[in-house]
């Protein structure tokens, strides 16, 4: 009799501490390594215009045209043919390359050439979702 309280005293006893402090690391783990996505966007002037309110789903790529007309994704500047196997690969996970989103963010002085080359790619690869960044006339 007095071994079955022994038991129940010791499974009664059970410490949460080190869970909980492992909970924690986790959530400030994942709250720093998830700005990295903003924050790895390149600086371009983008157009002055009015444009649709950026939805809650965010596009499955990002490609940025610089005022040369270079095209940088992540950060890392890529030739056309470069960005093109990126675009075929995130395509690739896609049941339908029509379901994915791409947002393209043009130097408002960048010529359209750039862009007009991404749409061709585009129509000719399925992608059908793909916008371009404007910024309000008024915004800074």
């Amino acid at each position: 009799m007095l071994r079955a309280r022994t038991r129940r005293a010791r499974v009664g006893a059970f410490d949460l501490t080190p869970m909980i402090d492992v909970v924690l690391q986790l959530i400030i783990f994942f709250m720093f390594t998830s700005q990295f996505g903003q924050v790895s966007r390149t600086i371009v002037d983008l157009p002055k215009e009015k444009g649709e309110q950026e939805g809650e789903d965010k596009p499955a790529l990002v490609i940025d045209i610089t005022l040369e007309g270079a095209y940088v994704i992540d950060a890392k500047p890529l030739s056309f043919d470069r960005v093109l196997a990126v675009v075929r690969t995130e395509t690739d996970r896609y049941a339908d390359p029509g379901a994915m989103s791409v947002l393209i963010r043009p130097d408002r002085r960048a010529t359209a050439g750039a862009i007009n080359r991404l749409a061709d790619e585009f129509a000719r690869l399925g992608v059908r979702r793909w916008a371009i960044a404007t910024r309000a006339e008024g915004g800074g």
